[in-house]
């Protein structure tokens, strides 16, 4: 599936919120490191939750090839105790809606990823010294 610039802000996003460190085994990586990914708990194909923080976490290459496709019941027990069981359900609920993203919705959502990479950028610097 062919990356958007949107996917690549979001995927950005979420690997500098989790502190560049696998959710799974807590190895941190270097920034913009090829070997940590944007781990969708529900599939990028689910449009509606392609871009909502909740569904993802940042993993390692080896994490993540575990948790999609060898060990779902793990990675879904790790989001319910991250998510909390009524936020899980919400989830849940909003990755089986149908979702076709308009252009003035995906470019809200770039500077909203924008903004918020810019502020989280700082911090993660300053926390590596």
């Amino acid at each position: 599936m062919k990356r958007s610039r949107e996917d690549i802000l979001f995927s950005k996003y979420v690997r500098l919120r989790d502190n560049y460190t696998c959710q799974r085994c807590g190895t941190q990586h270097e920034q913009n490191s090829r070997g940590l990914h944007c781990s969708h708990y529900f599939g990028r194909l689910g449009k509606s939750v392609r871009f909502d923080e909740n569904n993802c976490v940042a993993l390692c290459y080896g994490c993540h090839r575990i948790w999609a496709s060898k060990d779902r019941e793990e990675y879904r027990n790790f989001m319910l105790e991250k998510l909390g069981e009524r936020e899980f359900d919400n989830l849940t609920r909003y990755s089986n809606n149908k979702k076709v993203w308009k252009k003035w919705e995906l470019e809200e959502l770039r500077d909203k990823l924008k903004r918020r990479i810019d502020e989280l950028e700082p911090v993660y610097i300053l926390s590596r010294e």
